[in-house]
């Protein structure tokens, strides 16, 4: 027999013969706890009026409110001028401009050299992507003059056999096909 239908409520009815005579209204428990929330919420509002309001509230709000209004007015209302104000920072402002560019100027005795920056600065710069420069380019910065012959003689084979042995084949293939 199809296990489906040997566990529904059909079958066993078959079964037994008999209804159990208890029964539950459509969607009972989906809705069971949305009204008794509902109930206990009304049961705890108040049966009587919280609020009141004196007799002739709405007849008398409107001179109160206008009586409070004309008091408040007539107080001398002190005003700051704010052209005062710039006025006395703008001395202090250019007295700090002034030592900032004496201080920046004169007392800064160490000066940047190429010689300075680091191999590995400028990798870093140029992976970054602040070199963004074609090889054409460099050609044409680059004069034939400024390079040596002999930079491929200072190297020994030692250190080319080292770097060889060193270096992983993948990234050498790529840098290769580059």
């Amino acid at each position: 027999m199809d296990k489906k239908l040997k566990h529904t409520i059909q079958f066993i009815h078959q079964q037994v013969g008999r209804n159990s005579g208890f029964s539950t209204p459509e969607n009972y428990f989906n809705e069971v706890e949305e009204t008794i929330n509902t109930s206990i919420f009304l049961d705890s509002l108040p049966k009587e009026k919280a609020f009141n309001t004196p007799d002739g509230y709405f007849d008398s709000i409107e001179s109160s409110i206008q009586s409070k209004i004309t008091t408040e007015q007539t107080a001398p209302i002190k005003v700051i001028s704010l052209r005062k104000r710039m006025l006395q920072y703008i001395p202090v402002a250019v007295a700090a401009s002034v030592l900032l560019f004496i201080g920046m100027n004169y007392f800064s005795t160490q000066q940047i050299t190429f010689e300075d920056i680091t191999i590995s600065e400028i990798e870093s710069w140029y992976e970054n992507g602040y070199g963004d420069v074609d090889s054409s380019e460099l050609a044409a910065i680059l004069n034939t003059s400024d390079l040596e012959d002999d930079i491929l003689a200072s190297i020994s084979d030692e250190i080319v056999e080292d770097y060889l042995i060193d270096i992983d084949t993948p990234i050498l293939l790529t840098e290769i096909q580059k």
